[in-house]
């Protein structure tokens, strides 16, 4: 049956505004619902009778005005995050006002009398900088914010998710074909969510990644690395926000170009055959050349941004474009001689563009409207050149010019972007604020090989296929599949929030819904292909055909025929994923703050042809929090937090398990040859498409696909920590996190469950095709619909957990961080932080190191085999993280920056074949916890080295030219290559030691240097 989708429903978004309007009524209030996508500013006023609290942004001279409760207490919710004058006015006059920096998820205290240090009747400015002076006790969130005075600053990548990697229990992930989406707090790399101005960027199709945007027009990034409240889901590791530059009142133009040339950039190590002892030939022995190995970019950007309508119309524009070029040995000394004569060596060129541009609109003081345009594309090619390994010189000729691509081809951690986000937020009275959003972007995956003609079929032929006299051209030089040239993603969203301060408490509630759309997947290049055929008896019968070649006429008398063959496996999924929440943040006393929350989700996954698949309703979870101003001067904060989290399955899935596979081919007789195209002519049909395995472009049905009542992947979490401002110059404390997996999807296909309950119920399985997979929640019991070709359509099966045999699915992560914070005073910042955790169990999550890189899809649970020895500790597990990072100003022109990495090694493994007693029919190999046909637990092999990466930069302010900045970054300035992942197979699939066991799969990367030049006028 089909389910109506992509449609945003009335009914859901009338029921949910009910709920929230009938939150709007009540009294005072002495607290706010914190919204981590924005800023608030709060405080108190000593003598509120005929006071009014006055907030101006500083940039844009946006107002808002407030009247203090009974006790003198204001909030301004919802703030967009920037400077802003906190002013107290008695009638008419400015009685007293303050500077402070609000930054995103977090609060500012300015407070008049009574709690701060502006006493009530002298006007004064006191300026809060973007580092906390004391600690925020406005919130429960665990997390960090940077500043784009941060960014500047420290030597880091100018990506998300290298900046994530500063956060305590952030590391890379483990699977390089996930790119360096980064992996925080024992999560996979496809567990977290991306969100610009409020909006979600996270990889559409499978949710690993996130679209990226100019670095310099960054404001605000923050990294909730857990305990986020009910307004977040779709998360179960980290929730990575950021907000944008605004325009304000001031013209301000810049530019910047930056270099990092291969010069500069150290060699990468060789690799060699590791020394297994059974491979003399090759052990110890080269095996790539990588000392040859180059790369080098150059960046270039342009912002501008002022008023289009002073205090009310801004514009911020920022528009960047890098590009890179790389050289490197693509062929080992044991390729074949032609491969490294023809593909030895390649050379790439990308460029990506990236552009942000955002609109700010003061229609009045209490009602905004923002519009952020984000556009992110990549393009690449490659050429191939012979490499001669005897002398280590590459070819002079091109070989082979590979296809460009654009963001191809959705498995990355930058997928690309084309969106709009327009928000409006409303401040409807002193104690109502409404928000919604809407958003909308694209992104396209492409690969288009040079002079690649897409209206030109392919053309196949042989001499022993070939009429003699006809010529059989193939101006189609591009064969076998493509991806479909109408590839992208698309999504849109809706959100709507509202908040209501109702005496201690301050409620807010929202909904939110998502839709995606993907076309995913290959055709043969050129649309299809005309293969040419002879057979030896014309008159004989062709398999789905309905005339011989003889009575077709033509060249068919003497056997000859052609035949029209389409290869397609296009998918078209879609989803729905909706939520709504409500969120009680309480202040119970003077020195206590609740925050109690709700969260409902729901997920449903479609085919292509619309169907849904998967169906998870009314998913619950709970959010709590606390935090407890010790000593009610915001010095010493207690908090905790617990929670549970879900999250869906990525839409890609639906393109793997129920995808319509076309591949049929039609047969015909023809009479000549076009000499252009290569195409026969002359056609006659002698048969109707036919398909030798019933592949006709129909997907599975809906209902075979994934179990009946499948359960949702869901983490819950608990949290407690403290911290401790000593002075305005030292900041430490610390927490501990708990966070256990419940349940996950993952695909199983296991005939042999299946095959026993037919044999047990004589179901007659004689026309049946197989099990071909389907999603399950693995250590449960699974119930299927089949239908085994008898006749009697889909029949439910019960298989219990034991039949099936695979294990409830574990994941444990425990940590124990500490820090040490000095805020930006007297010329310098720093922070360290030490974390001490333990990542273990039987399943990494939706995405698995040993297996493929199919999201959601891993190899963990196929069969119960492969779950034998399963449990340890997993490859995300770094035992020690030792993080430390700051600037300093060495001299009023001169800022000296440091970032400091000590992790410890993750877990290794031995993959190697099953014993004999536990050997079945299609097992997969060399792919069991079992090496020497004995036991090998998971990570019981030792571990990788200790990685150490020191970046340093200098950068220098001229006073002759204000506004120019010349700065050189060195990233891993001790060039420690090390060790990041072995090859752990062991065995070759004949119970031989293979010879690539232990050999080095990862490097940290070389080290390298970046020249920038910026001016800011």
């Amino acid at each position: 049956m089909k389910t109506k989708r992509l449609t945003l429903r009335d009914d859901a978004i009338r029921r949910a505004a009910a709920i929230l309007i009938a939150l709007a009524a009540g009294g005072s209030s002495q607290a706010w619902a914190q919204s981590n996508a924005t800023t608030t500013i709060f405080g108190e006023v000593r003598t509120p009778a005929g006071a009014t609290v006055v907030i101006q942004n500083l940039a844009t001279g946006a107002q808002r005005s407030l009247t203090p409760d009974a006790t003198g207490r204001y909030v301004a919710s919802s703030m967009p995050p920037g400077r802003y004058a906190v002013k107290v006015l008695r009638s008419g006059a400015v009685e007293a006002s303050r500077e402070v920096e609000a930054v995103v998820g977090s609060g500012v205290e300015a407070s008049f009398g009574a709690g701060g240090d502006a006493a009530a009747g002298a006007t004064q400015t006191v300026l809060v900088s973007a580092t906390r002076q004391v600690i925020d006790v406005s919130n429960t969130n665990n997390g960090v914010v940077f500043t784009a005075r941060e960014l500047r600053s420290l030597p880091v990548a100018n990506d998300i998710a290298s900046v994530v990697q500063l956060t305590p229990g952030a590391n890379r992930g483990t699977n390089g074909q996930y790119g360096n989406a980064p992996s925080i707090s024992g999560s996979g790399q496809s567990e977290n969510a991306f969100y610009v101005n409020g909006f979600p960027v996270t990889n559409i199709l499978t949710q690993v990644g996130a679209s990226e945007l100019p670095f310099g027009a960054i404001s605000n990034m923050q990294v909730l690395s857990g305990g986020y409240g009910a307004e977040f889901g779709r998360s179960t590791g980290g929730v990575i926000n950021v907000t944008t530059r605004s325009g304000g009142n001031k013209f301000e133009f810049g530019g910047k170009l930056q270099f990092l040339p291969a010069r500069l950039r150290s060699a990468p190590e060789n690799i060699y055959w590791p020394q297994t002892g059974a491979h003399p030939d090759t052990d110890g022995k080269l095996l790539y050349w990588n000392r040859d190995n180059s790369s080098r970019s150059r960046i270039a950007g342009l912002y501008g941004s002022g008023p289009i309508l002073r205090n009310k119309l801004f514009a911020f524009v920022a528009l960047e474009r890098t590009v890179s070029d790389g050289e490197a040995v693509a062929a080992s000394t044991d390729s074949s001689p032609a491969a490294k004569a023809s593909s030895g060596w390649s050379s790439t060129h990308s460029v990506t563009n990236r552009y942000l541009a955002k609109l700010d609109w003061n229609i009045t003081d209490d009602h905004h409207v923002e519009f952020t345009r984000l556009y992110d594309r990549s393009t690449g090619n490659s050429s191939a050149y012979g490499y001669d390994y005897a002398t280590f010189t590459k070819g002079s000729t091109v070989t082979t010019v590979n296809p460009t691509t654009i963001n191809c081809c959705g498995g990355g951690s930058a997928p690309g972007a084309d969106a709009s986000i327009l928000k409006y937020t409303g401040y409807l009275s002193d104690k109502l604020t409404a928000t919604a959003l809407y958003g909308d972007t694209r992104s396209i995956h492409q690969r288009i090989p040079t002079n690649y003609d897409p209206t030109l079929a392919q053309t196949s032929s042989s001499i022993t296929t070939q009429v003699p006299g006809l010529v059989y051209n193939n101006p189609q030089k591009v064969t076998g599949s493509l991806p479909d040239p109408a590839t992208q993603d698309r999504q849109k969203g809706l959100r709507l929030d509202l908040e209501y301060k109702l005496g201690a408490h301050a409620l807010r509630g929202g909904i939110d819904r998502i839709e995606v759309e993907s076309l995913v997947g290959n055709v043969l290049a050129g649309g299809y292909r005309w293969t040419y055929r002879k057979t030896a008896n014309p008159t004989r019968p062709i398999n789905g055909a309905f005339e011989t070649p003889a009575q077709g006429g033509g060249y068919g008398v003497q056997g000859y025929y052609v035949s029209k063959d389409l290869d397609t496996n296009l998918a078209k999924p879609t989803s729905v994923q909706s939520a709504q929440y409500l969120q009680d943040h309480w202040q119970v006393s003077e020195r206590v703050l609740l925050d109690l929350g709700l969260r409902r989700e729901q997920f449903t996954n479609f085919t292509s042809s619309g169907e849904a698949f998967i169906s998870q309703r009314n998913m619950i979870a709970p959010r709590f929090g606390a935090t407890w101003d010790v000593k009610g001067d915001s010095s010493l904060r207690v908090f905790a937090n617990a929670g549970r989290y879900h999250l869906p399955v990525p839409s890609n899935l639906s393109s793997n398990m129920a995808a319509p596979l076309l591949r049929t081919s039609q047969f015909y007789t023809y009479t000549g040859v076009d000499p252009a195209t290569g195409a026969p002519t002359g056609l006659h049909a002698i048969s109707e498409p036919y398909s030798a395995n019933n592949a006709y472009g129909k997907g599975r049905d809906a209902r075979e696909v994934t179990a009946i009542g499948l359960k949702p992947l869901s983490q819950d979490e608990v949290s407690l920590g403290f911290e401790r401002a000593f002075n305005k110059r030292l900041v430490a404390g610390a927490s501990v996190l708990y966070r256990r997996l419940n349940d996950t999807n993952d695909d199983t296909c296991d005939a042999r469950p299946i095959e026993a309950w037919a044999v047990r119920n004589n179901v007659d399985t004689g026309n049946w095709g197989g099990f071909q997979c389907a999603i399950m929640n693995p250590g449960r019991d699974n119930n299927l619909y089949i239908d085994f070709a008898d006749g009697k359509g889909l029949r439910r099966v019960d298989i219990s957990a034991a039949e099936w045999g695979n294990p409830l699915p574990k994941r444990t992560y425990k940590a124990l961080t500490v820090f040490a914070e000095h805020p930006f005073a007297d010329g310098w910042y720093g922070k360290l932080t030490y974390a001490l955790s333990a990542l273990k169990g039987n399943m990494e999550g939706q995405t698995d190191t040993i297996g493929g890189g199919d999201v959601a899809l891993t190899v963990s649970d196929d069969h119960k085999e492969l779950m034998y020895n399963a449990y340890g500790y997993l490859p995300g597990d770094h035992r020690h993280q030792i993080k430390a990072y700051g600037f300093v100003q060495v001299m009023p022109q001169v800022t000296v920056g440091a970032n400091l990495a000590l992790i410890s090694g993750s877990p290794r493994n031995c993959i190697g074949e099953l014993p004999a007693e536990l050997h079945f029919d299609d097992d997969y190999g060399a792919a069991y916890f079992f090496c020497e046909g004995k036991p090998s637990p998971r990570g019981s092999r030792g571990r990788t080295p200790w990685q150490m990466q020191l970046d340093l930069n200098a950068a220098w302010n001229p006073a002759f030219a204000k506004g120019l900045s010349l700065k050189l970054d060195v990233f891993n300035v001790l060039n420690r290559q090390t060790v990041t992942r072995y090859n752990e197979t062991r065995e070759d699939g004949g119970g031989d030691i293979s010879r690539s066991y232990l050999q080095i799969a990862s490097r940290t990367a070389p080290r390298s240097v970046r020249v920038s030049a910026e001016y800011n006028f």
